[in-house]
């Protein structure tokens, strides 16, 4: 694994570099409470002028990039930072340009507001949100199906997705962006932008990324068990290869369920237990923290399993489970994942006493 330190925006910013989020990483996921420790750390980092140390991010060489093309890098860790940075140039972007406006029609304000070393709002969009690659202007990051449409909206300020294809975290972090600059000023923010300094690793043949990113998985939002199982998955695969493969087993099983608001993973982690307990009966799990741990000593049990037969497995024991979330045994699973007591709890643990 290549491991450098350097700073966010030259990351990003590297010539005819682009990254792109694996298919198998859940969505956007940052809400404004993420953004304002964000916003107090730019503003912090951008008045002092100390560095301000943001985390790793791991990405690797996207396995169907071409030799002769643009590098392609998957974002294997990292994706809420980089995606909220990239809102936050985004409405700075967006800050500059009205505020240049304002400045034609006679503002006094606008070219002392950021200094001398403000960016041009095009040079933001030529070498931090935008790439030149074969096929014209393409975004710096692509994100998830679900998310791109509307980030690439902000991106290239259109007109935003409608109803259900609206990713609203992307809109309402813009805007809390985008407000905090026109309140506080954009002068301490690009400067502190500039003071965001990680430590950026990149996969080489042989390294095995899911499990550096378990060990980076530590800060931001916590990833439940079946995220978890979907990267493990999936991250085996080639970008196109993961899109078939998410499309027809994965993205089914999202949409199975009804939606839970105090326990958004409730019915998969039900789900995920059901399948468990039919295909790994000796392994006697306490509570859902435990799924993910039990799945992989699952698949230690059967390194010979192609990943597309259990995938295909997956799906149908959801699908069947979806099937009878009215039954007694439905609710035992679901009993078990919300931690309730549901009978006699066995003295072989997975994992110890």
């Amino acid at each position: 694994m290549l491991v450098n330190q350097e700073y966010l925006l030259e990351l990003i910013g590297r010539p005819e570099t682009r990254f792109q989020i694996p298919v198998y990483q859940r969505v956007y996921a940052w809400t404004q409470r993420q953004c304002e420790e964000l916003w107090a750390d730019v503003l912090r980092a951008g008045g002092t002028g100390a560095d301000h140390f943001i985390g790793t991010a791991l990405y690797g060489l996207d396995d169907e990039t071409p030799a002769d093309g643009d590098i392609v890098l998957d974002l294997i860790d990292g994706q809420q930072r980089f995606t909220t940075v990239m809102l936050l140039l985004a409405a700075l972007r967006d800050e500059l340009a009205e505020d240049g406006a304002e400045g034609e029609r006679g503002s006094a304000e606008g070219a002392e507001v950021v200094g001398a070393d403000a960016p041009d709002p095009a040079q933001i969009d030529s070498t931090l949100l935008f790439a030149v690659d074969a096929d014209g202007i393409a975004p710096k990051l692509t994100l998830s199906e679900v998310d791109q449409p509307t980030f690439r909206a902000i991106l290239e300020r259109t007109p935003l997705p409608e109803g259900d294809a609206l990713s609203a975290n992307l809109v309402r972090n813009y805007a809390f962006f985008k407000e905090r600059l026109h309140a506080e000023g954009m002068g301490a923010a690009w400067r502190g932008l500039q003071r965001l300094l990680m430590i950026g690793a990149q996969l080489e043949e042989g390294d095995q990324p899911q499990a550096v990113f378990e060990s980076l998985n530590a800060r931001g939002v916590a990833l439940s068990p079946a995220d978890l199982i979907r990267n493990l998955l999936f991250v085996h695969f080639g970008y196109e290869e993961q899109k078939r493969l998410f499309q027809k087993y994965w993205e089914p099983i999202e949409s199975m369920f009804p939606e839970a608001a105090d326990m958004p993973d409730l019915y998969v982690d039900a789900a995920l237990h059901a399948w468990l307990e039919e295909h790994a009966p000796d392994l006697t799990l306490q509570d859902a923290s435990e799924i993910y741990t039990a799945f992989k000593a699952y698949l230690r049990a059967h390194p010979g399993l192609p990943l597309e037969e259990l995938l295909c497995s997956l799906h149908s024991s959801c699908a069947a489970f979806a099937q009878r979330l009215s039954t007694p045994d439905a609710k035992r699973h679901l009993d078990w994942a919300q931690g309730k007591l549901t009978g006699l709890v066995s003295e072989r643990k997975l994992f110890g006493d």
